[in-house]
């Protein structure tokens, strides 16, 4: 039975859609039919009456397509098929009345009024016959064309409102539903990293864990206005308002967190000063932070960022001061200090730090 049931559905599959092509082209055939009839009429005439036929067969299309779109909008009801729960459509809720009840006037007058059908079909043909050229057969022909029309816009939009229109629902209502959950994450995301800037303010900040959480779950695009946000925090506090500045710490950290692939230096960047210039510098993780971000901009090619090398040398610099005489590791570092201070002062920006900071320059011209 299954297998009967396969074979069923791959046949109704490829049944769909036939009816898609095949009225569009036996509209184009009653066309065809329409220049072969005019050929008939007298010249100084053909084309305005072939224009004519046109034009009668596009509103008799456009009528009953309106119509078949009526009698074939599909109804929503909440699916019942198991565990999946999905929505399935047989009908649209906001178009479902409306529906109702003009197939029901349109039921209504139909039926009433159809004994006087037969009437208005003559009088329609005889209105039709002089533009469609005069000839005897032009009021047949054109009520002919009016009802064939008519039926094949019906379909067609009936058949379309059936088959197509739910699947627009299902993806309109797929697409809505995406963008309302991202929406949702960005939301989140922003709502606590303010909360974690605005710390000092009054209320708790989020956990390191939520913060890591939210922003892992946006969007590239809002993890870049979330950096510039502590950026924008760190850059202008740093100076006189360090426990402010502070605050963007566990943000950089996220940040670092939600990109595993390590692709951005600059959080690493951020951070290292961060880590740096806090009320309690803590400089053997700035100098770690601030080397990870030089091997992401080296590995990626990234032009200039020589403060990088002028800050981690400051935390070199204080790293040697903070070991006893004699330490073997005072040798390597001060190598560093050295190198960096190399690389940073071939860097406008990096010279500029240095020539303002006195540990720097206390390193470069010590006192006699």
């Amino acid at each position: 039975m299954s297998n009967l049931g396969n074979l069923g559905k791959i046949g109704n599959k490829g049944r769909q859609g036939r009816w898609i092509v095949a009225i569009p082209a036996l509209g184009g055939v009653g066309a065809a039919i329409s220049l072969i009839y005019v050929m008939q009429v007298p010249s100084g005439v053909r084309w305005t009456a072939f224009g004519t036929a046109l034009a009668i067969a596009g509103a008799a299309g456009l009528i009953g397509g309106i119509i078949g779109f009526l009698f074939g909008i599909p109804r929503t009801v909440q699916g019942t098929s198991g565990a999946t729960g999905d929505t399935q459509y047989q009908g649209n809720t906001n178009l479902e009345q409306v529906s109702d009840w003009l197939t029901k006037i349109i039921v209504g007058v139909g039926l009433v009024q159809i004994g006087r059908s037969l009437p208005a079909l003559t009088k329609l043909a005889a209105s039709m016959k002089a533009p469609l050229g005069g000839q005897p057969s032009s009021g047949a022909f054109g009520l002919g064309l009016a009802i064939s029309f008519a039926l094949l816009g019906f379909l067609f939009l009936y058949l379309w409102s059936r088959e197509r229109l739910p699947q627009e629902l299902l993806l309109a209502g797929t697409i809505q539903v995406q963008l309302d959950k991202r929406e949702s994450v960005r939301s989140t995301a922003l709502t606590l990293v303010n909360r974690q800037l605005d710390s000092l303010k009054g209320g708790a900040p989020p956990t390191q864990d939520e913060l890591n959480k939210a922003i892992a779950a946006a969007s590239d695009s809002t993890r870049l206005q979330i950096f510039n946000e502590a950026e924008h925090v760190r850059n202008s506090n740093w100076r006189d308002k360090k426990p402010l500045m502070a605050m963007s710490i566990p943000v950089f950290r996220a940040l670092i967190f939600s990109d595993a692939e390590e692709r951005y230096h600059r959080n690493h960047g951020s951070l290292g000063w961060a880590l740096k210039d806090q009320a309690q510098p803590s400089w053997q993780e700035a100098s770690d932070e601030l080397t990870t971000a030089i091997t992401i901009r080296d590995r990626f090619n990234v032009a200039g960022w020589k403060l990088y090398e002028s800050n981690r040398a400051l935390c070199c610099i204080h790293l040697i001061s903070g070991l006893p005489a004699g330490d073997p590791r005072i040798g390597s570092l001060t190598a560093a200090v050295n190198q960096d201070l190399d690389s940073a002062l071939k860097d406008q920006f990096a010279r500029q730090m240095i020539a303002t900071n006195d540990d720097l320059q206390r390193w470069l011209h010590p006192p006699a």
